[in-house]
């Protein structure tokens, strides 16, 4: 220590003598004595000044900046979730007691040289559990963990967000210290939910440009200083640098020499919906190089989490798991326990103490379609053409696909649908075929075809059956290049090409006229369907069953399998030589994508006017 400070000590001995050689020693021990007697009343006038600045500003920026945070040690476990709790995911689970094991410091991982990891984003759909898996890796882990909701680092004061970030990194490595096993730095877990508040790409991605502009408070319309800090703290030279002020203290005297020894690990997880916004700095190896993407579960994870939420909720032996795991095909988690949470609901406010099957199906009903509100007085005419339009989807759908079950035909109101025909997988697929789309394409102008066969006239409600129709043979022809062209040609800013739409209108007339020789072929199925809807109002899948078996047997002259002829459009040089060598003039805007009827669709989003239920559906 005397060797590190000699010159500091040198330099301080000869200003010394250079002041009792001007001011004499007296003169020095008297100003000295004043300074002394002044002291108590400038000392309150200093901290009277400081305190009224950082009241003023720094605390009031501070307050209306402050992050939600909270905090879990290992001495004070608070959440209450293990890896039994994650259910329907065994991979991630495996996944996730592997990283657990590595961040509480397995002596062979480093003996063979292994580098902790610094970061893991977990990315998926809403509702597939990515917030749950964090609390079970911080409730397993047995670690300091913090939870922070990142869209409060958003500060509108210009450098807080920035001093947030370093705080709570800061905060998280004290953890870590406190906390750590004898012989290793210490790790803690940072969780940083819906990540994407704050790292989105700096440049601008699908995301939209993220750059701000700057005004007198700070940075608005943009992430401020905040992901710049983030990617400083997650990995930078300023790992290899002492940051505790009293070991630096301690270094400036030269008490402690030598290189910074490990410091200890704050693992950040992040979650997002939207990893394709992400800064690419904020997901390369060394920071959030663990990508984990939680898909919604599987048919065998769905029974899991059936069974595991049954468990806790009175039922009775009529709801099959089975079944139930077919009806929630491109469910989350969050939705299958809600729905059943809302069965169990239906069952008491009906006066039963234990929830059934139809509870099941009128709570996803109710959750997907909206509440059931019959129309009281519905003229004869108007529930005749309902229940034939219903009828059109359930035929064409029972004959076109037998490999799936139906599920319901109702024409009871809910939300803004009339009516609806619901069918399901048997057998979850996960891949989509051609013939696929064009069965959904029929399945959707069902309705028109029996609206012009039987009824005599049209009807405002099959648009929706329309635009769905529309929309896959879009799909069909110039998203997946199915059709006689292997072309893909998605929409531009002023729509389709007009070859594109020459194809998607013959395509439809093709399997329209197809969809018509069904329902000639299979006119006394519609009467009985639609005469049973009208009669019942509403059909579950082993009613509807019965009705056809009796339908088939009662006319097995016209009881056989309806057999499709093979859809033939025309190539572009027959569409040119039509036109004289010329592209028809056609253009149409680009209309929203929509669900193909009958594909198990991802998580719902946002209700659109005619929200259709997972499993497939078609609705009035």
């Amino acid at each position: 220590m005397l060797e590190h400070n000699k010159r500091r000590l040198l330099i301080l001995l000869a200003v010394a003598a250079l002041i009792l050689f001007f001011y004499g020693i007296r003169s020095v021990f008297e100003g000295l004595a004043a300074l002394v007697g002044q002291m108590p009343g400038l000392l309150i006038t200093l901290i009277f000044y400081a305190f009224a600045f950082i009241a003023q500003f720094g605390a009031l920026m501070w307050f209306l900046s402050r992050p939600r945070t909270y905090t879990v040690t290992p001495d004070d476990p608070q959440i209450g979730l293990s890896f039994d709790d994650y259910r329907g995911q065994p991979d991630l689970v495996d996944h996730a007691k592997t990283l657990v094991r590595i961040l509480g410091g397995v002596e062979r991982f480093k003996l063979a040289g292994g580098e902790m990891p610094k970061g893991m984003l977990l990315s998926g759909q809403p509702g597939t559990g990515k917030t749950f898996l964090a609390g079970v890796i911080a409730a397993e882990a047995k670690l300091p963990f913090i939870y922070i909701d990142s869209s409060s680092l958003r500060s509108m004061w210009m450098g807080v967000d920035a001093l947030i970030i370093i705080s709570l990194f800061r905060k998280g490595r004290g953890l870590a210290r406190k906390y750590a096993k004898p012989g290793t730095p210490g790790a803690c877990l940072l969780f940083m939910d819906e990540i994407d508040s704050i790292g989105m790409s700096r440049g601008g991605v699908q995301g939209g440009q993220q750059q701000g502009g700057m005004g007198p408070m700070g940075m608005f319309g943009g992430t401020g200083m905040s992901l710049n800090t983030l990617l400083n703290q997650m990995d930078s030279l300023g790992q290899h640098v002492e940051d505790r002020f009293k070991v630096k203290m301690a270094r400036w005297l030269g008490l402690v020499r030598g290189p910074v020894p490990p410091k200890p690990l704050v693992f950040v997880i992040g979650a997002t919906n939207r990893p394709d916004t992400l800064d690419t700095a904020l997901t390369r190896p060394g920071r959030l190089d663990r990508s984990l993407i939680v898909y919604p579960p599987d048919g065998e994870g769905r029974k899991d989490i059936i069974q595991h939420y049954l468990s806790k909720k009175a039922h009775d032996e009529t709801c099959d798991v089975d079944m139930m795991a077919q009806d929630s095909i491109g469910w989350t988690p969050i939705h299958i326990k809600t729905i059943i949470n809302e069965a169990l609901i239906v069952a008491h406010e009906d006066g039963r103490d234990k929830m059934t099957y139809k509870d099941w199906l009128a709570a996803a009903d109710m959750r997907f379609l909206g509440l059931k509100q019959p129309i009281a007085k519905m003229s004869a005419d108007d529930k005749r053409a309902v229940a034939y339009h219903e009828a059109g989807h359930a035929v064409v759908a029972q004959y076109l696909r037998p490999e799936d079950r139906m599920k319901k035909a109702s024409i009871i109101r809910r939300g803004e649908t009339l009516g609806v025909v619901q069918s399901s997988e048997r057998e979850e697929r996960h891949q989509l075929h051609a013939r696929q789309i064009e069965t959904d394409i029929m399945v959707s102008l069902g309705s028109r075809a029996v609206e012009e066969l039987i009824l005599g006239t049209k009807l405002a409600g099959a648009s929706s059956d329309l635009m769905q129709a529309t929309n896959g043979a879009l799909t069909y022809v110039a998203r997946l290049g199915m059709g006689s062209t292997l072309m893909v040609a998605p929409a531009s800013m002023t729509g389709y090409p007009p070859a594109v739409l020459v194809l998607v209108d013959k395509m439809l007339q093709e399997l329209y006229e197809e969809t018509k020789r069904l329902i000639l072929e299979k006119e006394y199925a519609v009467h009985a369907v639609a005469n049973s809807l009208i009669e019942r109002q509403e059909l579950i899948g082993s009613e509807l069953d019965e009705i056809f078996r009796y339908a088939d047997e009662a006319h097995p002259e016209k009881a056989a399998p309806f057999v499709r002829k093979p859809l033939v459009l025309p190539t572009m040089d027959e569409i040119m030589r039509n036109g004289n060598g010329h592209m028809p003039l056609l253009a149409i805007p680009e209309t929203p994508a929509q669900p193909v009827p009958g594909q198990p669709p991802g998580p719902p989003g946002p209700p659109g006017p005619v929200p259709v239920p997972p499993g497939g559906g078609q609705s009035t």
